[in-house]
């Protein structure tokens, strides 16, 4: 009886474990619209109006992209604070990430682009 309620905990934690499995796509979604959202705060007062419109496009394309992004991880099996300290420890990879050489990037802005329709 003692080795069956030991088990109990074991079996808890891996289904929390499997019920967090997020899809690739979900997180492909979660960095890019993050990284979209770090290169749309950095454009200049005096960029050009055509840059100004990119910047748009990559806000609009953040939002969008976190937002998809954060319904999948909910329905993963992620929980409010769950989801919000992943998201913090996230931007920080991504900023540091993005900051490395290109190879070492998860992805790169071809991979990103196409979800924000560009």
């Amino acid at each position: 009886m003692k080795r069956l309620l030991a088990l109990v905990p074991a079996v808890l934690f891996s289904t929390a474990a499997l019920a967090q499995e997020v899809p690739e796509a979900a997180k492909k979604d979660l960095w890019c619209g993050i990284a979209f959202g770090i290169i749309s705060a950095d454009v200049p007062a005096d960029a050009s109006d055509e840059d100004k419109a990119l910047a748009k496009q990559f806000a609009d394309g953040s939002v969008m992209l976190i937002e998809r992004a954060t319904a999948a991880h909910m329905e993963a099996g992620y929980d409010e604070a769950g989801f919000a300290t992943y998201k913090t420890e996230q931007q920080a990879h991504v900023l540091t990430n993005m900051g490395g050489p290109a190879e070492e990037q998860d992805y790169k802005y071809e991979d990103c682009a196409p979800l924000i329709g560009l």
